[in-house]
């Protein structure tokens, strides 16, 4: 177990912290990263609560399973109590209603409605991951940037030390169990988590990748679609991916911005967008982050490849579609790729 150090007072109050672990019947892998014992603040029933001590670096993802697996079965409050906390991790904690203690100056204690800081940590939930961090994680969550070195990060992103430093920090402050150190080294590891638990820790933080998008009149050959490495995403992905019926008649594309200008470039005049009101013969996405692992499922059929299926996940997730036919479609995708 992690070495803590936990007040003694809080609030002006006693904490006394039973010395024997309580035995509580959740899953084994919730036992095996925290110690549960039982607490109370002050004399009250209110003040009796669980305090959960990390046996390995916490992660907010791990924190908030644990909470809602013994929520399940005990009506007392949990608080995270590590002495290690960082002002960021505490912040993530906070945002999703997590009690915590650190120490004597820094507590989250929502059941009994109270909270002490060195900073003001404000309760607004965090802000979605940017473009380049979410193209990180979701590399992560499917198994692929898994053990990475920033250094293996900047080549990967084909960005600066600097810049996948700021990556790594925005990760952090809502996972930083998943940033390890070797030395001076930060490595990106997916801490034993399944993808379906990362996908669910990081699904509030995650946004869409498109970032506009563009109808044309008329339709694209798909060898000009070829030479600027057009993938199919949306509707057109999703029914290969799902059950959902295909529909190519007007296909969706995925473009990064320099991608959309070559191809702009290249069809001149025959490049004619369709007004709101006009019907579409193909529909652009403009994409804010490449896809590092393009899927097959679609070559043999159209000639080009799909968006990835963690990528096409987030951009129909976050498409807030109406029809049951494309929220089932999604559903059936998120269970395909939490079987991976």
């Amino acid at each position: 177990m992690l070495l803590n150090c936990l007040p003694k007072r809080l609030f002006s109050l006693e904490l006394a912290i039973d010395p024997e672990p309580v035995e509580m019947q959740i899953p084994r892998m919730y036992l095996e990263r925290y110690s549960l014992r039982l607490a109370r603040l002050g004399m009250s029933e209110q003040g009796r609560f669980i305090v959960a001590e990390p046996k390995e670096p916490p992660s907010v993802i791990s924190a908030r399973n644990l909470v809602n697996a013994v929520c399940k079965i005990d009506v007392r409050p949990v608080a995270i109590c590590w002495d290690a906390m960082d002002l960021g991790f505490m912040r993530a904690l906070s945002s999703e209603g997590i009690a915590y203690i650190r120490d004597e100056r820094n507590a989250f204690l929502p059941f009994i409605g109270a909270i002490i800081s060195d900073e003001v940590l404000g309760a607004s939930p965090a802000a979605p991951l940017s473009p380049q961090s979410q193209r990180i994680v979701l590399n992560l969550i499917a198994g692929r940037w898994v053990d990475c070195s920033a250094g293996d990060l900047a080549r990967l992103c084909g960005k600066s030390a600097a810049s996948v430093s700021g990556y790594l920090s925005e990760i952090a402050a809502i996972a930083p169990g998943l940033i390890a150190r070797e030395g001076k080294k930060r490595i990106l590891c997916d801490a034993g988590l399944s993808t379906e638990t990362l996908l669910d820790g990081f699904e509030d933080y995650l946004r869409t990748p498109v970032i506009e998008r563009i109808r044309l009149k008329g339709t694209i050959d798909r060898v000009d679609l070829r030479a600027v490495d057009a993938l199919l995403s949306g509707v057109s992905a999703l029914s290969y991916m799902s059950d959902l019926a295909h529909e190519d008649s007007a296909p969706t594309i995925a473009l990064e911005k320099y991608q959309l200008e070559a191809l702009k470039e290249h069809m001149g005049d025959k490049w004619l967008e369709a007004q709101w009101y006009e019907p579409a013969a193909i529909e652009i996405e403009v994409w804010s982050y490449p896809v590092d692992e393009p899927s097959d499922v679609s070559f043999d059929t159209t000639g080009l490849q799909c968006v990835d299926p963690f990528s096409l996940y987030v951009a129909c997730a976050k498409s807030n579609y109406k029809d049951d036919r494309l929220l089932d479609a999604v559903e059936q995708l998120r269970r395909a790729i939490c079987q991976k």
